[in-house]
């Protein structure tokens, strides 16, 4: 199924590029009309005209004229047809597409320099001027011949063979035309062709005949005894009678709307247009465009009109079904030969769609008790929730009740907390705080939390955070806002969730906090005490058994007492430095250390210190010193203190490489404007999960090794009051870089 999808897909894909690709022509076409512009008929034309073109690949730029025929006379209406191609000249038309016999007269009459100019294509003609035509080689189009047999027998066959027919006629050359038309076609058709009113008796004697009686009603007053009267005509008591339009002109313009008989067309002129025309033999609007722009589309692509020779338009049987069913026709009546417009799907095809009309009736019923049994279930299902939700709310409330839990929820930006939330607190009025006001009810120190939890507000999920609040005025208390955030599909989200006071926890873990922190002190100072004993007896006791033996034996060699007093000598340097830790600590805790700063240059203290301790390294460990000689930065610290730090690095890198280098040097950082001066060795490395542990006081690596534990405890208490940092990175069987972080300025 997924690769027929894709398939029709991209079929649908290269159809659309293949049509995008397809490059039209763009023409400029100039459209007459004869009649006038707010005709009802024409916005339809255009539109035809316009589609038309377009199927046939041609994007047309149409500027349309209309000759309004009917309100001048001949003279006047060929200086309009001029002035008309005048106002078009600088367009620059391609072609001249001219419909009805009045505009295509007066365009091939008037003379203007662009009828012999431009290709001319006519339509909708019913009487061309042969003559006329035929002096221009650039013109070429479609004569519409009317037939008035089709049309008295379309009548016949619709209203039975009694029915007679009558047309209206005026003076004009169109009229007599027309009038000669009609007789000639009717000659030899049992058809009597008259301008008077037949007396009763004459018209049954002619039908009696087999005659068909077909009358001219004059426009115009006719003074002759018996005459034929128009009103009479048009009035209801005229039976048996249909009037046949054989042209559009004044006097003929909604005139089946004025006559009570039924009313056929030769021509598509105001058919299917809100007049009451039930339909003819004629050429419909369509097929007089398709023929007319099919045409012109041949002569714009190269072919030359007198290629193309004068047809004549197709025609067929048309019926508007909105009249036919005024007159009370039913579909069986109508031959099925004809078209029918304007017919409803329901009427057409009247079994489908009762079938249609069944189905979804039983579709629909269906549906429905669907719905009934699905809301029947529904409302079970809601019952039994309500009742859930109605125990569970019970049961929330007493386990509310029991303690420090209300409820809160977060409106278009406002706070909402339960009335039971401002009981507990002495409030008797529930307020509702804005976000200003709550962030004002925050701990100044916690209001940072606040705003970044803010920020992710919209995609909370059973967050808890932890903030001192004062919502009553009588000091900050710890409170919990546990809380979730649902997007709803409207797009707007909304939060909710449960708030606990948490002072009493909060005191009580400060409490464990602090007795922690008492234990660790009382087993730190055992800890100190126990290891000091050790540390203290150890040189006391060599420097009081080498100092017993000088004393007690006389006798020692030279080499032998060198070697008592160096111990003696080594050992009480080891008891002085113990003895120096401890004052150091002490000094810390009591906060007074002294600082002595000053302004010094990096690179000196580094020299200084490389130099001193050069000497002081093993000889199978390669010292080195790494300077960054792009800058010199310049530090503000106490001097003493700083190499008091490195020096203590140095030792412990000493203490724990056996082979390969150390490195002392220094880096300078711009981002910062900071330096780091560091401490680098190949050593056996720390464990990730002891670096967290080495600057804590008392911490040794080896229990049994020598040193108080204090060292990097010192060295941490220091820098911090030098405003900087130690950082340490370590990895096993590599070694170590212990980095002190400094503010500096740069002096070259």
């Amino acid at each position: 199924m997924n690769h027929i999808t894709c398939l029709i897909y991209l079929w649908t894909l290269l159809g659309v590029c293949s049509a995008c690709s397809t490059p039209k022509e763009e023409k400029r076409i100039l459209v007459i009309h004869s009649y006038e512009e707010t005709y009802a008929g024409y916005p339809l034309f255009n539109d035809l005209i316009k589609e038309e073109f377009r199927k046939q690949g041609i994007h047309a730029e149409l500027f349309i004229q209309y000759l309004d025929c009917e309100a001048y006379l001949d003279t006047e209406e060929l200086a309009r047809m001029s002035l008309l191609l005048d106002s078009v000249s600088n367009w620059k038309p391609e072609i001249i597409l001219v419909n009805e016999d009045q505009a295509a007269y007066s365009l091939l009459k008037c003379g203007h320099s662009l009828v012999k100019q431009l290709p001319i294509v006519f339509a909708g003609v019913n009487y061309p001027n042969w003559e006329l035509i035929k002096e221009y080689s650039n013109v070429t189009g479609f004569h519409d011949k009317i037939d008035f047999m089709a049309n008295i027998n379309m009548g016949r066959r619709l209203f039975g063979q009694e029915i007679s027919f009558f047309s209206l006629m005026d003076m004009t050359y169109l009229d007599k035309k027309i009038r000669n038309d009609i007789q000639e076609q009717i000659k030899g058709k049992n058809i009597l062709y008259t301008d008077h009113t037949l007396k009763n008796f004459e018209f049954k004697e002619l039908l009696e005949k087999g005659y068909t009686v077909y009358t001219e009603v004059p426009i115009r007053s006719v003074n002759e005894q018996g005459s034929c009267s128009l009103l009479w005509f048009l009035s209801q008591y005229a039976k048996s009678r249909c009037y046949i339009q054989a042209k559009r002109d004044y006097t003929t313009v909604k005139v089946s709307n004025l006559t009570s008989s039924p009313c056929l067309t030769t021509i598509n002129e105001a058919f299917d247009m809100d007049e009451k025309y039930l339909g003819g033999y004629f050429t419909t609007l369509h097929t007089q465009v398709a023929e007319e722009v099919k045409a012109a589309c041949r002569i714009l692509r190269g072919e030359t009109p007198a290629d193309i020779p004068v047809q004549e338009s197709a025609k067929q049987y048309t019926i508007d079904w909105k009249v036919a069913k005024q007159l009370g026709f039913s579909l069986k009546e109508i031959p099925t030969e004809y078209t029918v417009i304007n017919i409803p799907f329901s009427e057409k095809h009247y079994v489908l769609w009762f079938i249609g009309l069944v189905a979804i009736s039983c579709s629909l019923i269906t549906v429905i008790l669907w719905l009934i049994f699905l809301y029947r279930r529904e409302q079970k299902r809601k019952k039994k929730a309500l009742s859930d939700l109605a125990n569970e709310k019970e049961t929330l409330a007493l386990a509310v009740e029991g303690g420090a839990t209300y409820v809160w929820t977060l409106e278009k930006n406002f706070l909402i907390f339960e009335k039971a939330f401002w009981i507990s607190l002495g409030i008797s009025e529930t307020k509702v705080l804005s976000i200003d006001d709550f962030t004002q009810c925050i701990h100044p120190d916690q209001r940072e939390l606040f705003f970044l939890n803010w920020k992710e507000l919209r995609f909370a999920q059973k967050e808890i955070v932890q903030l001192q609040c004062d919502f009553n005025q009588k000091g900050y208390q710890w409170w919990e806002f546990r809380y979730t955030t649902t997007c709803l599909p409207t797009g707007e989200c909304r939060t909710a969730g449960l708030l606990l006071n948490i002072q009493t926890f909060k005191e009580r873990e400060q409490e464990l906090e602090e007795a922690r922190e008492l234990a660790e002190k009382a087993e730190l100072k055992e800890s100190f005490l126990a290891n000091m004993s050790h540390e203290i007896r150890t040189p006391l006791n060599a420097i009081v058994g080498f100092s017993t033996l000088l004393a007690s034996n006389e006798d020692l060699y030279w080499e032998d007492k060198q070697d008592y007093i160096a111990s003696i000598h080594e050992n009480n340097k080891l008891l002085l430095k113990l003895i120096n830790d401890i004052l150091e600590l002490s000094r810390i805790k009591s906060g007074y250390m002294s600082f002595t700063y000053g302004q010094y240059r990096v690179d000196d203290i580094i020299n200084s210190i490389y130099n001193s301790y050069q000497m002081m390294i093993p000889t199978h460990i390669q010292f080195l010193k790494e300077e960054d000689y792009s800058v010199i930065p310049e530090v503000n610290v106490d001097k003493e203190r700083l190499t008091q730090v490195i020096i203590n690095f140095l030792n412990n890198a000493c203490k724990f490489t056996k082979q390969g280098h150390i490195k002392l040097g220094y880096k300078f950082i711009p981002d910062k404007e900071e330096v780091e001066i560091f401490v680098e060795d190949s050593g056996q490395g720390i464990e990730p999960k002891e670096l967290k542990m080495i600057f804590t006081r008392f911490y040794k690596h080896d229990e049994f090794s020598q040193g108080t534990g204090l060292g990097l405890s010192i060295c941490q208490s220091i820098i911090e009051k030098l405003n900087g940092r130690i950082e340490v990175r370590s990895e096993l069987e590599k070694g170590s870089r212990f980095s002190v972080i400094l503010p500096c300025k740069v002096v070259f």
